[in-house]
């Protein structure tokens, strides 16, 4: 399979504070990394055998890390290439929420390092690719589309850990340990994310707002797209490894929402339902109908 190191990463420096603090020295299990129940497929998988089952919660757990290693980079190159649609945002503040995506991408770079070395060294990733298509969403997103969007993820990420905590005997503790921190973290961002809505309701006129709230959506649906996309080339190497047929292939080719994404929609659904945005109760529509 073709791979591709990511742009945006740092450099190799050691993890500061309590990332630095994280055991990476337990042995990579041949068991569940996150709870089984966490990952869900729209297709019968049945066929898949308990070894398969292992290898594909240990598949969906590495592109998870892909997937938070390609968004913080939409966030670190936003922050950094747009700073005027940044609104009251200091500049003290912005470099300190880059700092700690960039940290975010070396803690996910090193779990997939972990997890598997011979995929992943170098800071390689397998699934996901940066295009065309997330320059041209980033270079049209204006603040509101960008921040409704960065919120709405962040949201989804406060969650793993708390899937984690319901079974600990199928979490891998140093990964408990990242999605913790990374939560942590997170918390600040959406609350930073919040911010810079609220001064945009306050401050642009309401239909300008309503259309960027509305723009959103189509973003929503691209980055799906391009989410369809990397789950698809992850499970195309595995069932070629598993030797699984074309059928059986695209059965696993309808991967739903996690457990811990579904929660995030549904308590950022919550919060739209207080938001001053113009458009926020069609949001909110549209976000219910996904869980």
């Amino acid at each position: 399979m073709q791979t591709a190191t990511h742009p945006a990463a740092p450099s190799t420096a050691p993890l500061p504070g309590a990332w630095g603090r994280i055991d990476w020295s337990p042995p990579v299990p041949d068991h569940f990394l996150i709870p089984e129940h966490h990952y869900r497929m729209r297709g019968d998988c049945s066929f898949l055998t308990p070894e398969q089952r292992v290898r594909l919660n240990h598949l969906a757990v590495r592109f998870s890390c892909e997937s938070f290693v390609h968004f913080e980079r939409y966030v670190i190159e936003y922050l950094e290439r747009y700073p005027a649609r940044l609104g009251p945002l200091p500049e003290r503040r912005v470099r300190c929420f880059i700092d700690e995506e960039r940290v975010h991408v070396d803690a996910f770079y090193a779990a997939l390092e972990r997890l598997r070395p011979e995929l992943h060294a170098g800071r390689r990733l397998q699934m996901h690719r940066w295009s065309w298509v997330d320059r041209l969403l980033l270079r049209l997103s204006p603040s509101v589309t960008f921040f409704l969007l960065a919120a709405l993820f962040e949201e989804m990420t406060l969650y793993v850990p708390v899937v984690m905590d319901e079974r600990p005997e199928e979490s891998y503790p140093p990964l408990h340990e990242v999605m913790r921190l990374h939560a942590r973290e997170e918390r600040g961002h959406v609350a930073l994310d919040e911010r810079v809505l609220a001064h945009a309701a306050k401050e642009q006129p309401r239909w300008r707002v309503g259309l960027q709230v509305l723009l959103m959506l189509g973003v929503m649906a691209c980055v799906g797209m391009q989410m369809d996309r990397a789950w698809k080339r992850g499970v195309e190497q595995f069932a070629r490894d598993e030797g699984l047929t074309p059928r059986q292939r695209r059965a696993l080719y309808g991967k739903r929402l996690s457990t811990s994404d579904e929660m995030g929609v549904r308590s950022f659904s919550k919060r739209l339902a207080s938001s001053p945005l113009c458009g926020a109760g069609l949001l909110r529509a549209v976000l219910d109908r996904l869980t």
